[in-house]
C-alpha cells in the first residue's frame, strides 16, 4: 500500500511491475542502511558461540592442538635429517609421503577450525580427505617407490584433465585460458603416461584396484567405510533426516539445522587425531624396514610414542566432555512446524 501510493504521489500508474520495481529500491535502500549493525551484530554472536564452545570442550581443543603441533615438528624434524643425506634430495617416496603430511597438517587445522565454530558435520566431510590420505600414503609405504613415481604421474594426468576442463569452460565462465600449444603439451603428456588408456590409474598396478572401497581394503581400513560414507553424505546433495547429524546429538526437539551447534564433537575430533596420526607415523618410517637407508630412527620412534599417546588423549577427553550432564547445548535452527515429506526407511 506504501508503494502504491508513493506511486500515485509521482503520477505513475501502480501497476504489478512498476509495484515490485519500486518495492526492491526501496528494500534494497533500506537493507544496505542496516547492513552494517546487522553484520557486526552477527559477526559477535559468532565470536561469542566460538567462545563459549571452546570453553566447554577446551580439554579435546588442547590436546587435538597439541597432537597437530606435535605432527607438525615430527614431520619438520624427519625432513632436516633426510635432506642431509644426498641420495634422498629427489627421492620420490620420501617426497610423496612428505607433501602428503603437510596436506594432512593443514586439513586437520582446518577441521579444528570448524569444530570450534561449531561445525561437526563439515569437519567429518574434510576428514573424509583426511582418510583417503591415509589409504593413499599406506598404499604407497606398502608397494614402494614405484607406486610413488606413478602417484606423481597421476597428479600430471589430472592436470591434464584440468586444463582440458578450463578450455571447455574459459569463455562460459569469461576466463583467458590455455594455449592450444600448451594444452596440446599437457594432452600428450597424458596420453604418454596412460598409453591411451581412459581408466589408467597410479595404484591399479600395484594393487589391482583404483577405487577407494577396494583400496582401503587392500590397506586393512575397511572398518571405516560407515563412516566414510557418512562424510560423503555431508560433501553431495542428499534428503535424510536432520536429526542424523552430529550436531543434533543433543537436541530435545525436531530443528532444521541452519547455523552452528556446540554438540556432537567427538567423534570427527577423534577421527581426525587417528587419521593425522597414521600420514605422520607412515611418513616418519619412510624406509624404515631398508638396513641400509642411512637414516637414524630414534627421534622418530620417540614422536611416534609421543603421537600414539596423544591420540588416546583426545579421545578420552572429548569423551570426558560429553559425559558431562552439566553442559549447555547450543543450536542455531528453526523448529519444524510443518512435515513436507514422512519419515521413509
Amino acid at each position: 500500500m506504501l508503494v502504491e501510493a508513493k506511486l500515485r504521489e509521482n503520477g505513475a500508474s501502480p501497476d504489478y511491475e512498476s509495484v515490485i520495481d519500486l518495492a526492491s529500491k526501496m528494500l534494497i535502500e533500506d537493507t544496505k542502511e542496516q547492513e552494517q549493525s546487522n553484520i557486526k551484530r552477527v559477526i559477535s554472536e559468532h565470536d561469542a558461540f566460538t567462545k563459549r564452545n571452546r570453553k566447554r570442550w577446551d580439554v579435546g581443543f588442547t590436546k587435538l592442538h597439541a597432537l597437530r603441533e606435535t605432527c607438525l615438528q615430527a614431520g619438520i624434524n624427519f625432513q632436516q635429517q633426510f635432506l642431509q643425506l644426498p641420495r634422498y634430495e629427489n627421492d620420490e617416496l620420501v617426497g610423496v609421503l612428505m607433501r602428503q603430511h603437510a596436506h594432512a597438517c593443514r586439513i586437520s587445522g582446518e577441521i579444528i577450525h570448524l569444530l570450534e565454530g561449531g561445525y561437526p558435520d563439515a569437519a567429518l566431510a574434510r576428514w573424509r580427505t583426511l582418510y583417503e590420505i591415509v589409504v593413499t600414503c599406506l598404499i604407497i609405504k606398502k608397494c614402494g617407490r614405484e607406486a610413488a613415481v606413478d602417484y606423481i604421474k597421476h597428479g600430471m594426468v589430472q592436470t591434464a584433465e584440468i586444463i582440458e576442463e578450463h578450455r571447455k569452460t574459459a569463455e562460459a565462465m569469461g576466463k583467458e585460458t590455455f594455449s592450444d600449444e600448451e594444452a596440446k603439451k599437457y594432452s600428450d603428456l597424458k596420453k604418454e603416461i596412460t598409453n591411451g588408456d581412459s581408466g589408467w590409474h597410479w595404484a591399479r598396478k600395484h594393487t589391482g584396484f583404483k577405487k577407494i572401497d577396494k583400496l582401503r581394503e587392500f590397506v586393512e581400513l575397511d572398518k571405516w567405510s560407515h563412516n566414510y560414507k557418512l562424510a560423503s553424505r555431508n560433501i553431495h546433495s542428499d534428503y535424510y533426516e536432520m536429526a542424523s547429524l552430529y550436531a543434533m546429538n543433543e537436541a530435545n526437539q525436531d530443528m532444521l539445522l541452519c547455523g552452528q551447534s556446540n554438540s556432537g564433537l567427538t567423534e570427527p575430533a577423534h577421527f581426525t587425531a587417528i587419521s593425522l596420526a597414521q600420514v605422520t607415523t607412515t611418513f616418519l618410517s619412510s624406509y624404515i624396514e631398508d638396513e641400509n637407508s642411512g637414516l637414524d630412527y630414534k627421534d622418530s620412534l620417540l614422536f611416534m610414542k609421543i603421537i600414539e599417546n596423544y591420540v588416546k588423549e583426545v579421545g578420552e577427553a572429548f569423551l570426558s566432555v560429553e559425559k558431562q550432564k552439566n553442559n549447555i547445548c547450543t543450536i542455531y535452527g528453526y523448529l519444524i512446524v510443518i512435515t513436507y515429506f514422512p519419515n521413509m526407511c
